[in-house]
Formats: C-alpha cells, sequence, structure tokens
C-alpha cells in the first residue's frame, strides 16, 4: 500500500506544469481602431505610442453588413466577424486601419506562443509590419494575407512581449483600393512559470521515501514480537 502511494506521488511530481493560460480573441464590435484616412495604401509612418493609444481608445470597429467578395468565414473560427471602419466597407472604398483588441493572462508565465487565423482586404503590413503585441511588431508579419481563404500566421516566442495582466494586441489591415476588411482568431497560450522538480531531486525524495517506509515496517514487526497478543488472564 505504501510503495503505490510513493510511485503515485512520484508520477505526480515528475508531470510537469504545461500551460498556464489559453485564451482566444475574436474579430467583433469589441476591436477598436485608428483610420488612415487613406484607401490605398498604409500608414505612411512607423507607428508611435500615440498611435497605439489612439487605436486602443477609437471608435468601435463595424461589423460588415455585406461582403460579397470575401471568404465566409474562418474555418477555424466560425464565431469570429468580418469588421471595417464602417458597415460598408465590405462593399465600398474604405481606409487602410490600425485595430487594436485586449486579452488577459492572469496568471505568471515563462513563455508564450500565437497562433492567428484570418483574411484581410488587401493585406496586413506594407510600409509598417503588420501584427503588434503590446506595440512591439512581430517578426514576418508584412505585406501577408488575402481575402478568399483563411491564412494562418503563428510565432512560437512572443513571451518577451507579453504581461502579465492586460495585453493588446493590434493589426495594420492595409487596402489597397476599393473595399477594406479584417477578419481574425487570435491565440494565445502561455507556458506555466513553475518549473518541474529536476529528475535527480525527485530520486532523492523517492529514496528517502522508501527509507522512512522500511525503517517504519523494521520497527512494527520488532514490536509485534516484543509485544505478543497473549490473552489476559481470567478474573
Amino acid at each position: 500500500m505504501r510503495t503505490g502511494l510513493i510511485l503515485g506521488f512520484l508520477i505526480a511530481m515528475s508531470i510537469p506544469g504545461v500551460y498556464a493560460d489559453s485564451i482566444t480573441v475574436n474579430s467583433s464590435a469589441a476591436v477598436t481602431f485608428l483610420s488612415s484616412d487613406l484607401t490605398s495604401t498604409d500608414f505612411p509612418s512607423p507607428f508611435t505610442a500615440a498611435n497605439f493609444m489612439a487605436a486602443q481608445t477609437g471608435p468601435s470597429a463595424a461589423l460588415l453588413s455585406s461582403t460579397p467578395f470575401y471568404l465566409g468565414s474562418l474555418s477555424s473560427a466560425p464565431a469570429a466577424k468580418w469588421i471595417g471602419v464602417d458597415a460598408t466597407a465590405g462593399t465600398t472604398t474604405a481606409d487602410t486601419a490600425l485595430y487594436a483588441v485586449s486579452f488577459d493572462i492572469p496568471d505568471p508565465f515563462s513563455s508564450g506562443s500565437l497562433t492567428l487565423f484570418y483574411a484581410v482586404d488587401n493585406e496586413l503590413g506594407g510600409t509598417n509590419a503588420g501584427i503588434y503585441l503590446n506595440g512591439n511588431a512581430l517578426p514576418n508579419s508584412t505585406g501577408i494575407g488575402g481575402f478568399t481563404s483563411q491564412n494562418t500566421y503563428t510565432s512560437a516566442s512572443i513571451g518577451a512581449d507579453l504581461v502579465q495582466g492586460t495585453n493588446w494586441l493590434y493589426f495594420d489591415a492595409v487596402n489597397l483600393g476599393l473595399e477594406a476588411g479584417l477578419i481574425f482568431s487570435a491565440d494565445i497560450s502561455t507556458v506555466n512559470s513553475t518549473a518541474a522538480p529536476e529528475p535527480a531531486s525527485v530520486l532523492l525524495f523517492a529514496a528517502a521515501l522508501i527509507a522512512v517506509g522500511t525503517v517504519s515496517r523494521r520497527r512494527s514487526h520488532r514490536n509485534g514480537l516484543a509485544y505478543p497478543n497473549f490473552p489476559l488472564p481470567l478474573r
């Protein structure tokens, strides 16, 4: 019985903590934006802290009322919606915009990753990078996208750009003429910052538990010999 408990404890100790948090953020009216007032090019200058703040505090993105030229929905995230600077952006000329959406990481973490499913008219990034995390440009996110099929962007090492608490994800959705829109689903996963015990420590602890169990059994055996269960004399 005691050996089984020890083995169970060792197995529990040897299994490392994996994910601390997994968050999904979909495009919706909860997204806000900063308009460029440009309909066929990217923002002309690199984004500043003031630009990111303006995107955070800007108007809510509109759900597009009609999207005849676009992918109907994301196969990986049917709940995501096409958004734009106004409800008619899917059928009339519309602006390039910097979109912003927040998410919360409640637990401490040691690393993080991002998987993004999206479609965009026309592309993420141009003059600037297309995806930002807390104001930091993510690599290989310039001039990517398309609006007739689901696209995927991944980054396995975003931990340095994340914070415990509120984070902001930004998209530079560049219009190159006529209609403009964006649909996305971002999956952010973090890895627990609590390290698993090292194998050597687990083995040392196991040896100590087994030794204690052995000594306990020997004492019980000796005590049984020293005090046999003779019947008490009758009075």
